[in-house]
């Protein structure tokens, strides 16, 4: 993963301001020259019933003018929060966009060449609003891309520690690569994390699986950990507040305790409670 521009979803709000300072030191530290600040506007419709029940647009020019004005207005604001965090070293491009969906990124994301998008964390009316805000979770669902989400309580510093929990029972952990990738042009140093619960599967073997996964995706500045809990999450939370790392990065595909831990509905996230960005990858 050549992470040579950074999207960065905005809401032109504190969190996002945050955000983008965030990236703006990410980029720096990844190399990468140029930084995506995006606001997505869902366009205005008016419809209104006829008494035949057919469905008509309403005052078309008036929406119309009210969507310019939106646009312009949005723009105006991007552009000056984009002038605060660009520099010789880092072009923050600021874009406005109407789109059907908050949500859906990945065209916008293509469009712009983006390899990496960063989101932010609000709302607390569902188990994942309550981890990524109240668009974040379905931007986490629906984009192909890796994901950066930041809660407004993160603390923001440089990445130099990266741990990622494994379930070493999954099949497919391809989605390994983008975080060795990332890890190696942070100059970061990752420490792949399993949790032995009730031993489910051996310290021994767990090693075992974790050196071999580390040699299939190329890792070279890395540490294998193995913590005994009940529970997945306590297992987790206990490593992180022990161990202090910079963020910590997952896996969300296939069917095992990894993406229950994050999509899981009836289970409480340890990525709620953490105060250091997340960074989340699918498979290829």
């Amino acid at each position: 993963m050549a992470t040579q521009k950074i999207l960065v979803s905005t809401e032109l709000d504190e969190l996002s301001a945050k955000i983008t300072e965030f990236a703006v030191g990410l980029s720096a530290q990844l190399g990468a020259s140029e930084l995506i600040l995006l606001n997505v506007i869902i366009p205005a419709r008016v419809h209104t019933f006829s008494t035949t029940g057919d469905i008509s647009t309403y005052d078309t020019h008036n929406v119309n003018l009210f969507n310019t004005e939106l646009m312009k207005k949005h723009q105006l604001l991007v552009n000056e929060e984009a002038m605060k965090y660009s520099s010789a070293q880092i072009n923050v491009k600021p874009v406005v966009r109407f789109n059907e969906s908050k949500t859906n990124l990945n065209s916008l994301i293509e469009s712009f060449k983006a390899s990496l998008v960063v989101i932010g964390s609000r709302d607390e009316d569902s188990l994942l609003s309550q981890i990524f805000g109240s668009h974040s979770d379905e931007i986490v669902k629906k984009t192909d891309y890796p994901a950066i989400v930041l809660k407004e309580d993160t603390k923001v510093s440089e990445i130099h520690k990266i741990v990622v929990p494994l379930d070493v029972n999954e099949k497919d952990q391809s989605g390994l690569e983008k975080i060795a990738d990332f890890a190696q042009a942070l100059q970061a140093r990752v420490n792949l994390l399993y949790v032995d619960m009730d031993g489910e599967t051996p310290p021994d073997l767990a090693i075992e699986k974790m050196r071999d996964l580390a040699k299939e995706y190329h890792l070279a500045n890395y540490a294998i950990s193995v913590v005994s809990s009940h529970t997945l999450e306590e297992g987790i939370q206990g490593f992180v507040r022990k161990n202090n790392p910079d963020m910590i990065a997952v896996l969300s595909q296939g069917k095992g305790k990894i993406k229950k831990l994050i999509f899981g509905s009836s289970t409480q996230d340890i990525i709620k409670e953490a105060d250091i960005p997340v960074f989340i990858t699918k498979i290829h």
